[in-house]
């Protein structure tokens, strides 16, 4: 794909709700693909989170470099349009990775949101930003002397979740799941699928049939 062809993958994927898309990776044998619970939208007015994995690696660290945001600037400045920066920490919940300012520069760089499993902060300037930003914490501290960014680029673990640039990540209301790029297709198509049942599991609900014969006659729940 050129680099300015559109994503057809993406798009198709931001119209799929998460649920259904955890549901078709878990019956494809991959049941670890939604990050933890905890990791939730910072505003759940801002629009909903689509985009390929752009991923950072941090890790808690107690050391006080003479530049100690170095690599964390360098890895969002170097975010691709339509990326999601996945920020794995470890589950550094009260410590704030990430915050208004990197988001700010984050947008500018064409990215498609942020997700971390630890804190943030700026809570009321992300919100304004209208940003899709997700996080399993938020904290007022400061990575300063707490954590550091060691990388980015490389496949990390975030929420629980193994995750690779390329890959699919998808947040809603009902939090974030992760589609490995090599089977997007196949994970597309299936929960396309899906959803066009449910919606006419929906319907016939809602006329008065049984949800037991629904589910006899459609699979679906």
């Amino acid at each position: 794909m050129s680099q300015d062809a559109p994503d057809t993958e993406l798009s198709r994927l931001a119209a799929l709700p998460v649920a259904v898309l955890a549901d078709v990776l878990d019956r494809l044998g991959l049941c670890y693909q939604a990050m933890e619970y905890r990791i939730r939208p910072v505003d759940e007015a801002a629009p909903t989170l689509a985009g390929r994995a752009f991923t950072v690696a941090s890790r808690a660290s107690d050391e006080l470099p003479e530049n100690p945001y170095e690599h964390e600037l360098a890895a969002v400045d170097a975010t691709p349009p339509g990326a999601v920066l996945v920020l794995a920490t470890g589950g550094l919940v009260e410590v704030a990775i990430w915050g208004e300012l990197l988001t700010t520069r984050m947008l500018a760089r064409g990215g498609a949101g942020a997700v971390t499993d630890g804190g943030t902060r700026d809570v009321a300037g992300i919100r304004r930003l209208g940003a899709p930003v997700f996080a399993a914490s938020i904290t007022p501290r400061d990575s300063f002397g707490r954590a550091v960014v060691t990388g980015f680029g490389e496949p990390v673990t975030c929420g629980g979740v193994e995750v690779a640039c390329g890959d699919l990540v998808r947040g809603d209301l009902d939090g974030v799941v992760v589609v490995p790029q090599e089977l997007a297709a196949e994970t597309l198509a299936a929960a396309e699928e899906k959803l066009g049942l449910e919606g006419l599991v929906r319907d016939a609900l809602a006329r008065g049939e049984t949800a037991a014969e629904l589910y006899d006659r459609h699979g679906v729940l």
